[in-house]
């Protein structure tokens, strides 16, 4: 269940490979903490396999430096803090990568300008596949919806990057504890109904929210757009797991049923989506499942 939870989120917020994306931070995890075993050599020699194909354009460099990146910061942080929770953990390693890889584009800018154009290329390239296999049904309408949304995805990049890698992060470290079996101790990861983090973090949500709704150009926009969105989707996954825990779990079928009416009827997910986000909010106040238990108990 966590494999297929982490799978979902790391697919769905992907602009990069996501195969490179979890496999680079796997790689990491096994030669820094094993298994020394066959079955992991093997794994890690597919990886870098992997990784070596593609033109070597300044996105493909990028697809294969930030998993490295982020897999070298988490087992930092694992390392320092092992008594940590996955999900501080997880946080804080994507943090320190993104504030090593911004210090990098801030001395090296003509680097994030291809980026940035080669992640516009790619999100045009995608609406015009995604156009090419609706075929006729395409109207003004729908192209000009698409054309925004591509528009979009190349301004948020950095925080669907980011929403993402936690997601790899956590399907690295399922599928490195399954190497493992029972050999050594495993980190506990815990279930999604007891998702939480540092209630100080709401900071970065507001101070986003302030930089996107003050006229101070489109750099600061920028940043607090993709602030806004990483943060927001945080606590959209937080409000879940608030509902999650109120409710005592749903089983897999309802949550699957439930999904796929929610992506066929937009207003239904739109709706989901706004009340996740103001219970994942009103939770960094109201601590609503300790307010809960001693009612359950």
């Amino acid at each position: 269940m966590q494999i297929s939870g982490f799978g979902l989120v790391t697919v769905a917020f992907a602009i990069i490979q996501p195969l490179v994306l979890v496999g680079l931070p796997l790689a990491v995890l096994l030669v820094t903490f094993g298994p020394r075993s066959a079955k992991a050599a093997v794994v890690v020699g597919a990886i870098v396999a992997i990784t070596v194909l593609g033109g070597q354009t300044s996105l493909w460099w990028f697809e294969r430096g930030w998993p490295l990146l982020l897999g070298g910061t988490y087992v930092w942080i694992a390392g320092w803090r092992p008594r940590w929770n996955f999900s501080a953990q997880a946080l804080a390693a994507v943090g320190l990568a993104s504030a090593i890889f911004a210090a990098f584009l801030w001395l090296t800018p003509q680097i994030w300008m291809e980026l940035d154009a080669s992640m516009r290329v790619r999100s045009a390239q995608a609406a015009q596949a995604a156009l090419g296999l609706l075929g006729a049904a395409v109207d003004d309408t729908l192209g000009g919806l698409m054309a925004k949304i591509a528009a979009l995805q190349v301004a948020i990049f950095p925080a669907l990057v980011a929403v993402s890698s936690l997601g790899a992060l956590g399907l690295s470290v399922c599928i490195r504890n399954w190497l493992v079996g029972s050999e050594q101790p495993q980190p506990r990861i815990g279930s999604l109904r007891a998702f939480r983090f540092n209630d100080q973090l709401i900071w970065v949500w507001l101070g986003g929210l302030g930089l996107v709704l003050a006229p101070l150009g489109q750099v600061a926009e920028r940043v607090g757009s993709n602030a806004v969105f990483f943060m927001g989707a945080l606590y959209v996954l937080r409000g879940f797991a608030v509902l999650l825990a109120l409710v005592d779990g749903i089983s897999v079928a309802a949550g699957v049923i439930g999904g796929l009416v929610a992506l066929l009827l937009a207003p239904v997910l739109a709706v989901l989506l706004l009340g996740a986000l103001l219970l994942g909010l009103g939770d960094t106040w109201l601590n609503v499942r300790e307010r809960a238990r001693p009612a359950k108990d």
